[in-house]
């Protein structure tokens, strides 16, 4: 196995990333699934936590056709933002290669 020169910290710091953009997404989703007129200030907060990429979606999502237009949907694409962003949080974090 390949080891890195900060993978480690890069690790922790991804894992913690990841945690943290799960632990406002998939409540996000429960709510949505379950209360009638939801009031979602974590998905905001997802919104907020996955930038960059997290207002791009949000402000793009206006011009999703209606027959997508499902807030569900909108949480899982920032939700798959946020793991995409901590998958490339650890690829620049962890540094280079380390050899024996």
């Amino acid at each position: 196995m390949r080891r890195y020169r900060n993978g480690r910290l890069a690790a922790v710091l991804a894992g913690l990333y990841a945690g943290l953009v799960m632990l406002l997404g998939i409540p996000s989703a429960v709510i949505l699934l379950t209360v009638q007129d939801p009031i979602l200030l974590s998905g905001f907060a997802l919104m907020v936590v996955t930038f960059p990429l997290g207002p791009l979606i949000w402000w793009g999502w206006h011009w999703v056709p209606p027959q997508l237009d499902d807030p569900v949907l909108l949480i899982v694409l920032l939700t798959g933002a946020g793991l995409l962003q901590a998958y490339l949080l650890w690829r620049v974090a962890r540094g280079p290669v380390i050899s024996d």
